[in-house]
């Protein structure tokens, strides 16, 4: 498989005029780039996988939007907004050899137009892993689809349950055309996890969909991409749970409610049946209705 560098995503978001200001790392010498401060399209850094912005490391690519997220980015090449930049933009090359800073208007799209173009190949399905070996049989037994996934001990599921299946994450380009968001991440169940009669839990967009202990999935329910579900959440059949929302340990989401992408429930909350929760929900409080407002 040829080896993607730094230099080709950097030429590939140029040609397609998505860079607004390249913040470049190393010497010229070992990059191969212009003799010219911030410019690193020439280097030759290799990149292998993809990651948060948060976990990344050496080798790794990442986007993000998060004020002054490139102050602390620990990868090898960050796709990220102005915001993000911070104190960066306009700078000297960056200290660190083998960093280098792709500031874009539009970041995710950047993100999903990359991916798609060199890491296609991270988003093949692979095997779970069982911490019991049983539970390949049980699965088998009920007919669920289990892939990229991290099962813990006593995992009860029931049939045509589906794990690790990709979310509906898109971003629209310029010509209002859908372009897939990468999801190339895991779906991670601790111990003692219940995932009902057909019941969908999306793997990862980049980064895990992590189901804590004790958590009970009902029939029907849909977790998305990012979502955390804490310890010992109960979420009621036909409940949807957008993209990167958090649920809190012992909070409760009662039949056909939804939580919108990005939303947090806080510890021991109650969510009523139907409810359309679009804001932050805090711990202990009970919200109801359409639009969600807190229960007096």
């Amino acid at each position: 498989m040829q080896t993607t560098t730094a230099a080709d995503i950097a030429a590939y978001l140029r040609e397609l005029g998505m860079v607004r200001e390249l913040i470049g790392a190393g010497s010229p010498e070992d990059s191969g780039a212009p003799e010219s401060p911030g410019s690193a399209e020439g280097t030759a850094v290799p990149l292998s996988a993809v990651a948060t912005d948060a976990d990344a490391g050496p080798g790794d690519l990442a986007w993000s939007k998060r004020p002054g997220a490139a102050a602390s980015f620990g990868g090898s090449l960050l796709i990220c907004s102005a915001e993000a930049a911070g104190e960066l933009s306009g700078a000297a090359p960056l200290s660190e050899a083998g960093r280098l800073v792709i500031v874009c208007a539009r970041p995710r799209l950047a993100m999903a137009l990359v991916v798609g173009r060199f890491f296609a190949h991270l988003a093949a399905d692979g095997p779970p892993v069982y911490a019991d070996p049983a539970t390949a049989r049980l699965v088998d037994e009920m007919r669920a689809w289990v892939k990229n996934a991290v099962v813990g001990c006593n995992l009860g599921i029931e049939p045509l349950a589906t794990i690790g299946c990709s979310g509906m994450g898109y971003e629209r380009d310029d010509q209002g055309r859908l372009v897939p968001f990468p999801q190339l991440g895991r779906v991670v169940l601790e111990d003692d996890v219940h995932v009902a009669a057909q019941a969908m839990i999306q793997r990862g967009a980049i980064g895990d969909t992590v189901v804590r202990r004790g958590a009970k999935i009902g029939p029907h329910v849909n977790v998305g991409h990012n979502v955390e579900v804490g310890e010992d959440v109960l979420i009621a059949g036909h409940a949807q749970v957008g993209g990167g929302a958090g649920i809190g340990k012992g909070a409760v989401v009662w039949q056909s409610a939804a939580i919108a992408n990005g939303v947090t429930v806080g510890e021991g909350a109650v969510i009523g049946m139907g409810a359309m929760i679009r804001a932050d929900v805090g711990a202990g409080e009970v919200w109801v209705g359409n639009p969600g407002r807190r229960l007096r």
